[in-house]
């Protein structure tokens, strides 16, 4: 009885879980009304303090909230959320025990085998969730979104890295008296994250690391990796200054960008794009 119950869940549910379904449940999906979500970010040190699973983690749970709000909005979709992929490229902080990278050229055949299984079946929507910012890694996906879009015309967007890199951020977050752009890498922002979400997971050492700031933007520290620019706790901001009560008001902001961009997918409105500066840089960047 319990089994069948589960099934009967399973066919009404909105909300779904793609390795929980059979084929059959699959085929019978409208594709003209199912979103589905690929979650990428890779395992990395996030400091002496942070989760190696810092950025997979947010990846993750921005969509479980996100997909909970959408239900309620457009309750006529179906939101299906693919497994977590635990792969990037993070090369720079790879001295650190922690850290795994991989190939950009891996994370792009990744994100396009998935998607491109789907568009076989006719599937048309899927929005990318990735915390993970560093340029190789967004390589990697945005060239598997324009193979995508070109070969199947699917609708595809990768919401987080446009609002990141325009500083959207900035623009609305409360005032707080110090400059939260340098906050780059485990710093005030990501540690505030973690002190809201998985606070059991932070180390109270947070409470006493020193303030530390490298520009990782600049063309003179291509290449290197952070114990070569003197990064030798492996973050680069204000762990100390976290709280979560900041941790709350970024979390649900995360939130709130997936759910617009996932309706302004599904309705072919505008949707942010990455700034001119780094999809140049991007597209100069060499293959890892």
């Amino acid at each position: 009885m319990k089994s069948k119950k589960n099934s009967e869940i399973k066919k009404i549910s909105k909300i779904v879980k793609f390795e929980e379904l059979n084929w059959k449940q699959i085929q019978e999906m409208d594709n003209k009304k199912t979103i589905f979500y690929l979650i990428i970010s890779p395992l990395e040190e996030h400091g002496p303090h942070l989760p190696i699973g810092t950025d997979l983690f947010t990846a993750r749970d921005v969509i479980f909230e996100a997909t909970k709000k959408l239900n309620k909005i457009k309750p006529e979709l179906t939101y299906v959320i693919l497994p977590s992929i635990p792969i990037g490229s993070c090369k720079f902080n790879t001295d650190f025990p922690g850290s795994i990278s991989v190939n950009s050229k891996i994370v792009r055949d990744v994100v396009y085998s998935f998607g491109s299984s789907l568009a076989q079946h006719g599937f048309q929507y899927i929005v990318i969730s990735t915390f993970h910012m560093a340029i190789a890694h967004l390589k990697g996906i945005y060239s598997a979104m324009n193979k995508l879009q070109t070969k199947y015309d699917m609708k595809v967007c990768e919401p987080w890295g446009p609002f990141f890199y325009n500083d959207e951020i900035k623009k609305r977050e409360p005032k707080l008296g110090f400059d939260t752009k340098r906050e780059i890498h485990a710093g005030f922002r990501e540690t505030s994250l973690m002190k809201y979400q998985y606070p059991y997971l932070v180390d109270e050492s947070y409470k006493k690391l020193q303030s530390i700031y490298r520009n990782l933007e600049s063309p003179r520290i291509v290449g290197k990796k952070f114990k070569q620019l003197g990064l030798k706790e492996g973050y680069v901001g204000s762990p100390s200054k976290a709280n979560a009560d900041y941790g709350r008001w970024f979390f649900n902001e995360i939130v709130n960008v997936y759910v617009n961009s996932t309706i302004a997918l599904y309705q072919n409105k505008k949707i942010s794009k990455l700034p001119k500066n780094i999809k140049f840089i991007m597209k100069t960047l060499f293959w890892e």
